[in-house]
């Protein structure tokens, strides 16, 4: 897929605040991603290179990021903070700087690629490095792309899209509807990575994600239940009997036949 049209995507979603809407736009996104870019797409909308917990982080600051934005369209970093300043969004400033730029046939995949080399510099004169690797970037961007781009080092996308609805686009998008939905949220919470759900997904469809399994390394998911108010109700929900320890400090409770829960 070309950036530019991911990109023109992007601005939809920026441009809508209906939770429905944003599924719908983003699921027609997901319908026209190939399974070799779809789980960069995914980690691209929530603003990363790689899922949360992963300890890879572009790690450019907003004075970096103007550097690179001036050295991209010929501008002065001065100029560029100077309407930051004005802004206050470093994605409208590329954009305003980047007027009448064209853009080329660049992929998601390799503006993707580039991004990572961007996260895996390191040593003497990385600064410079990581913003020369950016202005190169950026100068084969047309503006609205270039806007998009930039947020993404500054880890702030400003599309309001947050893990739900990913999911719900992920099972329209793949699945035709939502009713599949809470296999993915179940997926998701043993493997807290939404990049691996949507390329399980596409790859090997629903079932390959129902045999997903906690992994070393990646963190579990609590999932919330919904909070009761009294313990009565409690009581009524779970039908469980609690005997005195005679302490009066703990009790020991059988739910059902197997389980045990000791407080």
């Amino acid at each position: 897929m070309k950036f530019s049209d991911f990109s023109e995507y992007l601005e939809k979603l920026e441009a809508t605040s209906s939770r429905l809407l944003l599924i719908e736009i983003l699921s027609e996104l997901l319908k026209k991603t190939p399974a070799t870019e779809i789980e960069k797409i995914v980690y691209l909308i929530q603003g990363r290179i790689a899922p949360f917990f992963a300890p890879i982080e572009i790690g450019m600051a907003e004075k970096s990021v103007a550097a690179s934005i001036a050295i991209a369209y010929g501008g002065s970093k001065e100029d560029a903070t100077r309407l930051f300043n004005k802004l206050g969004d470093m994605g409208k400033v590329a954009f305003e700087l980047a007027a009448g730029s064209k853009g080329s046939e660049i992929t998601v995949s390799e503006v993707f690629e580039i991004l990572t080399q961007i996260a895996g510099t390191s040593g003497a004169g990385t600064v410079e490095k990581r913003q020369n690797l950016l202005s190169s970037l950026l100068s084969k961007l047309d503006p609205i792309s270039a806007k998009h781009l930039v947020r993404v080092p500054l880890g702030n996308t400003r599309l309001g899209i947050g893990d739900p609805t990913i999911l719900d686009a992920l099972a329209t998008a793949k699945l035709g509807d939502k009713s599949n939905r809470k296999l993915l949220e179940g997926a998701y919470n043993r493997t807290s990575d939404l990049g691996l759900i949507a390329k399980t997904l596409w790859d090997k469809g629903l079932p390959g994600v129902e045999r997903l399994e906690v992994r070393v390394g990646s963190p579990i998911r609590s999932e919330l239940c919904e909070r009761l108010p009294n313990a009565e109700k409690v009581i009524e929900k779970m039908s469980f009997d609690s005997p005195s320890t005679g302490s009066g400090q703990g009790a020991q409770d059988k739910v059902g036949v197997d389980v045990q829960l000791k407080y």
